[in-house]
């Protein structure tokens, strides 16, 4: 296609990278509506190849580094980075990038290693999409909301009201809000539909261990991965400190990277700055959607592009990014 042949031609342009920040990996056909975020393996090494053609694959550490040190990192850089602690960063994305003799980052929800537990909104996915219910409803803020799920765009809409409803709020809020989801559906049927995508499990620490071991940056994502921003102080210090040190318990060690979560202007805050700051964390990582302008970036809210399931979008983005 032309637009990875422009990349080619791309100037080099000082104090200026772009992180790029993925989440599920898969090495089975992509389910387009409970997998829509997940990249095929086969997209997944044609980005590799790429990236490694016509950009520098830098650690996020080189990164950080530069912009403390006030001088450019390599031109185009690129960072890599995985979020939320998918099985499928052991399994899948450890082998590819170790192949390609890449540098990455993975951001790991603590306490989700720890239990084996799911992240909410991965189960939104699967009880919409996948469940038996056809209509569904809520009681917020003393109005009934319901969802009718007959056809996937009504699944489609569903799955972003509720998520945009429960994703940054007081904890002890979103707490009750899901519960009402998970009520209309029986544990058993959410078992089975947990069993059936695996691949949104979380690694193991033996996993998270083998990462370490093998060179892969490994650093905080929060203890339970809730945006910090809306919660009281004390939580807030749970979730940083908490994670950490069930971190340093589990593996012996912890990255001084951290990343939000949910990682939008809604989840960060300067209380949670200044207390990353005072714990000796050198960066946090956002889904602010920018290129990192070296020169003036704050590396307490450095920005990432997501990546999703299309190479060629991507490749746009970061075409756009590293233009003048």
């Amino acid at each position: 296609m032309e637009l990875t042949r422009a990349h080619n031609s791309l100037p080099d342009i000082a104090h200026r990278a772009a992180i790029l920040c993925l989440h599920g990996v898969i090495a089975h056909s992509r389910d387009p509506e409970v997998e829509s975020e997940a990249m095929e393996i086969h997209h997944f090494r044609r980005l590799l190849k790429l990236l490694r053609r016509s950009f520098n694959v830098i650690g996020l550490a080189e990164l950080v580094a530069a912009i403390r040190e006030r001088r450019s990192p390599p031109p185009r850089s690129v960072v890599i980075t995985f979020d939320d602690g998918y099985v499928t960063h052991h399994s899948v994305v450890a082998g590819e990038m170790a192949a390609m003799r890449m540098p990455w980052s993975a951001f790991v929800p603590a306490m989700l290693i720890e239990t084996g537990g799911r992240q909410w909104t991965d189960d939104l996915y699967l009880l919409i999409h996948r469940g038996s219910q056809r209509q569904i409803g809520f009681c917020w803020d003393n109005l009934m909301v319901r969802f009718d799920l007959h056809t996937p765009q009504q699944r489609q809409d569903a799955v972003f009201r509720i998520r945009e409803a429960c994703r940054y709020l007081p904890e002890p809020v979103r707490v009750r809000r899901l519960q009402e989801l998970y009520d209309q559906y029986s544990l058993d049927e959410l078992q089975t539909l947990r069993a059936r995508y695996a691949d949104f499990g979380p690694m193991t620490w033996a996993q998270v261990k083998d990462l370490i071991a093998a060179g892969v940056d490994v650093g905080s994502h929060g203890l339970s991965h809730i945006a910090l921003a809306p919660q009281d102080p004390d939580l807030v210090l749970h979730e940083v400190a908490g994670a950490r040190e069930l971190l340093m318990q589990r593996v012996g060690a912890h990255s001084p990277h951290f990343s939000y979560p949910y990682g939008r202007e809604a989840s960060m805050s300067p209380v949670t700055e200044q207390l990353l700051l005072e714990m000796g964390y050198h960066c946090a990582l956002t889904l602010e959607q920018n290129a990192v302008y070296c020169q003036n970036q704050n590396l307490m809210r450095l920005p990432r592009l997501i990546v999703g399931p299309s190479v060629g979008r991507i490749l746009f983005v970061l075409w756009q990014r590293f233009i003048r």
